[in-house]
Formats: C-alpha cells, sequence, structure tokens
C-alpha cells in the first residue's frame, strides 16, 4: 500500500481517455450528411421544369417514349 500513485494515475489517464474517445464519437455521429447539399432555388427548379417537360404527354416527348419502352422491354 505504499504505491497509491500510479493508481490514480492510471485511473485518471483512463478516464480522460474514455472522455476523448466519446467527444470524438460523438463528433464524428453529429456531422451532416454529405449528400445532403443545398442546391440553388434556380437550380432545383430547373429540375423540376425539365422533369415536367420531359414527361409531357401531348405531345409526347421521346424522354418519355424511350423510358416507357425501356420500362416495358425491362417487364418482358
Amino acid at each position: 500500500m505504499e504505491h497509491k500513485e500510479p493508481f490514480w494515475m492510471g485511473t485518471l489517464f483512463g478516464s480522460l481517455m474514455m472522455l476523448l474517445t466519446v467527444l470524438a464519437y460523438d463528433r464524428l455521429m453529429s456531422r451532416p450528411d454529405p449528400s445532403a447539399v443545398e442546391m440553388p432555388r434556380n437550380v432545383v427548379e430547373a429540375y423540376r421544369m425539365g422533369l415536367k417537360d420531359s414527361l409531357k404527354t401531348n405531345p409526347p416527348s421521346l424522354d418519355l417514349e424511350a423510358t416507357c419502352m425501356e420500362l416495358w422491354a425491362n417487364k418482358q
């Protein structure tokens, strides 16, 4: 019982390492999803307009025809 110092130093060091590990893990898990990028409004609006135009049925667009043909061919 004459050397209590190594026990307390080890306990302190272990606690500190555990705290740092928990903080690092929390920081890694709280990062935002890189695929969730905010797009400018004009890019989103252009995408929506293009999607609407490509799926027009009167007159049918070439993209719509190709998509329907591909869906039909994959079901056969």
